[in-house]
């Protein structure tokens, strides 16, 4: 199956201005949680995680923290 890709769910945190509650890395897990919950799937099931953030001052700040991450993908040519 190389070069597929498939959405199976989406997954979003609770919108507030703030949040003490929860770190960062506890932000990208509650989402992930949410959009495995909503496709049905479990994280056996997952080859990566793409994470979409705003604004741009996250840029480098919430991928490279997370422990659970699957190894990167190696480059491509174009």
């Amino acid at each position: 199956m190389a070069n597929k890709a498939a959405v199976l769910g989406t997954g979003q945190t609770k919108y507030v201005a703030k949040r003490h509650d929860v770190s960062m890395n506890g932000l990208v897990r509650e989402a992930i949680d949410k959009a495995l919950a909503d496709s049905g799937s479990t994280m056996a099931d997952i080859d990566a995680v793409v994470v979409g953030k705003a604004p741009d001052f996250f840029e480098g700040v919430m991928m490279p923290s997370c422990s659970w991450q699957t190894p990167p993908a190696p480059p491509t040519s174009r």
